[in-house]
């Protein structure tokens, strides 16, 4: 390995020495984006076995903790818990698609886009209890198995529907764009957790404040802070990316 790849993989790796199997997101609509982005055939979800009726999507809340989030079983490594801090936002335990709390934190393009039918939001209360049984207690080993030098790269190859963006705490050093590698790798040692991620360095923090990105037929990206005025044309020729800004690597 060069030593230049060799510092780049190493500096990613010191940004994900805290992570155990959490992520918090910063607001209910990011934590929302992520939801309805992973109902997709070809998306993290599905990519981690979690399947079900494409008509009815879940919304675990946990009322000890109060938080939004989503469990997602990993193959070597835990269980990986996606998560928000939120009051609830309904009492009702089903609504409906076009339910006025629903547009509170979607514009009239993006449901349509995200909804394709009948669909209906289901609101469980559950506590999961990994973290009690010592399950999630050990931290994650990251490895890079992939690293772009382009963003353009990243999209045309790994052709991601969400990307989780790590951003930096200064102008100084660069965000971090990353998915989630579901190849499994068996770790040397027993009480090891080894999750791999595909990730490209954005120096240029070029996704700062930025929600989607739009990858056109001839692979020329686009940056999005809203979806607006798309057409079913444009939807055929082209393809959108989710893009989630991280607020910590902290337990709820």
């Amino acid at each position: 390995m060069s030593e230049e790849l060799k510092q780049k993989v190493e500096f990613v790796q010191k940004q994900f020495e805290d992570f155990s199997n959490f992520i918090e997101l910063p607001d209910f609509r990011t934590f929302l984006l992520f939801t309805l982005t992973s109902q997709v055939s070809t998306n993290i979800l599905a990519q981690m076995g979690l399947g079900g009726n494409k008509e009815v999507i879940s919304l675990p809340y946990n009322p000890i903790l109060k938080i939004y989030y989503q469990k997602i079983n990993l193959i070597s490594s835990g269980s990986l818990i996606i998560y928000v801090k939120s009051d609830p936002i309904s009492e009702n335990f089903i609504i409906e698609k076009d339910d006025p709390v629903i547009k509170q934190f979607l514009n009239s393009n993006e449901m349509s886009l995200a909804f394709r039918g009948k669909e209906k939001f289901l609101l469980p209360m559950i506590s999961d209890c990994t973290t009690c049984n010592g399950a999630n207690n050990s931290k994650i080993t990251i490895k890079v198995d992939d690293l772009f030098h382009s963003l353009e790269s990243f999209m045309a190859v790994a052709e991601p529907n969400l990307l989780f963006v790590l951003n930096a705490n200064n102008d100084q050093d660069p965000d971090l764009l990353f998915t989630f590698n579901m190849m499994p790798e068996m770790p040397s040692n027993t009480d090891q957790k080894v999750l791999k991620i595909d990730i490209f360095i954005d120096k240029e923090h070029k996704t700062k404040g930025i929600t989607y990105i739009k990858r056109e037929e001839d692979f020329i990206i686009k940056y999005l802070k809203d979806i607006k005025g798309v057409s079913h044309a444009d939807i055929y020729k082209s393809a959108y990316s989710t893009l989630l800004h991280l607020k910590s690597f902290n337990k709820p």
